[in-house]
């Protein structure tokens, strides 16, 4: 059997995000299977050493790595254009950033439609860079990944992707466990009584702005935001004056690792995700396996993923505002808060990295 390179440009990319987190833990999983083809060979835009050992230590069950010797704002233009791309016989890659072409095969993920449908969103440099590669994608990739059927129906909407979609979904993380040292943690981070919780990359699409004039009109409830700054300028501390909501109730952390994540969650009333759009929206699965409940948009991914098991507000509607805040007044009912926690839990339980890797796997034994 021969074995397949996987693209781990996102586990070293300046803002992880979602999509890295996607690709750590799906890999892992993968790398931790009897049937994962062998050898399992990572690769990666130009690094230092001790971002490759950090590589290394993510995915231990990798066979190699290899670095290029191009950086990886070169490799994308690169790639685009189809220039330097890999000669090997099969290529998974967990994003667009993929060296698609003629040679091999070739399996890659495409996480969301938003450079399609909302490309307002992103810079216009990436959306069209996305859009580029979605077309490459289209021509030659063997297999394209999307992480919910809802993503699958809208980008098949744009690109001619035939029968060669399959759904693999994310799951919470094995590492997202409530530390026994949890109180301690939120103490050191200012967090403390009753809050609400956001969490995700700051970028016009998450629509903190939206959730923040919701806060401002409801007039009690205390939010911290959690997540590293991403593109378009969207600054905590800008949106608090232009939505005028005293900033005494807005805490911004920036990004936290695990076990500070899952202190920071675990406490909170709720999780509130007021997106635009998503591809997946790994956070609403991650607050329900804790135990939270969780408010959401009507994205369709959100929908698909929360299952009814969340409440759903059309955020960015006319009536957005009144209705976000209302769900969110709405929490005060124990009971409701509780049943809300009982059905997350269940519902986060139906997902895992070892059945998404299992799916992986049965799709790289297609082609290796």
């Amino acid at each position: 059997m021969s074995g397949v390179t996987v693209v781990l440009d996102q586990l070293v990319a300046p803002v992880p995000g979602g999509i890295g987190r996607y690709a750590t833990n799906i890999v892992r999983a993968l790398a931790e299977r009897d049937d994962c083809p062998r050898p399992l060979d990572g690769f990666v835009p130009r690094i230092g050493r001790e971002a490759a050992r950090r590589v290394d230590g993510l995915i231990p069950g990798l066979d190699s790595l290899t670095v290029s010797a191009l950086p990886r704002p070169i490799l994308a233009r690169a790639w685009e254009h189809g220039l330097a791309v890999s000669t090997r016989p099969v290529t998974y890659s967990p994003s667009l950033f993929a060296p698609l072409s003629n040679h091999g095969h070739h399996v890659v993920t495409i996480h969301d439609a938003v450079p399609w449908t909302h490309p307002e969103t992103l810079t216009g440099h990436g959306a069209a860079w996305h859009r580029a590669m979605g077309s490459r994608a289209a021509r030659y990739a063997d297999i394209i990944i999307t992480p919910t059927d809802a993503v699958a129906e809208a980008v098949s909407r744009f690109l001619p992707l035939g029968e060669r979609v399959r759904v693999i979904g994310g799951a919470p993380s094995a590492n997202l466990v409530v530390p026994a040292d949890s109180v301690a943690r939120r103490d050191r981070l200012g967090v403390a009584g009753e809050y609400l919780a956001f969490v995700g990359t700051l970028e016009p699409r998450k629509g903190l702005d939206a959730l923040l004039r919701a806060l401002a009109t409801e007039g009690s409830a205390r939010l911290v935001v959690v997540g590293p700054s991403g593109w378009g300028d969207v600054s905590v501390t800008d949106l608090v004056a232009k939505t005028g909501i005293d900033p005494s109730r807005v805490l911004a952390l920036g990004r936290l690792d695990d076990a500070d994540l899952a202190s920071v969650l675990s406490a909170a009333t709720a999780l509130v995700v007021p997106s635009i759009d998503e591809g997946f929206g790994l956070p609403v699965l991650e607050a329900m396996s804790l135990g939270v409940p969780v408010i959401h948009s009507v994205a369709p991914a959100l929908l698909e993923v929360a299952g009814g098991h969340g409440i759903a507000v059309d955020v960015h509607s006319a009536r957005g505002t009144i209705d976000l805040a209302e769900a969110i007044t709405g929490l005060s009912d124990a009971q409701l808060r509780r049943d809300l926690a009982s059905r997350g839990r269940a519902r986060a339980a139906q997902f895992s990295w070892a059945a998404s890797a299992e799916r992986l796997a049965a799709i790289l034994a297609e082609l290796v």
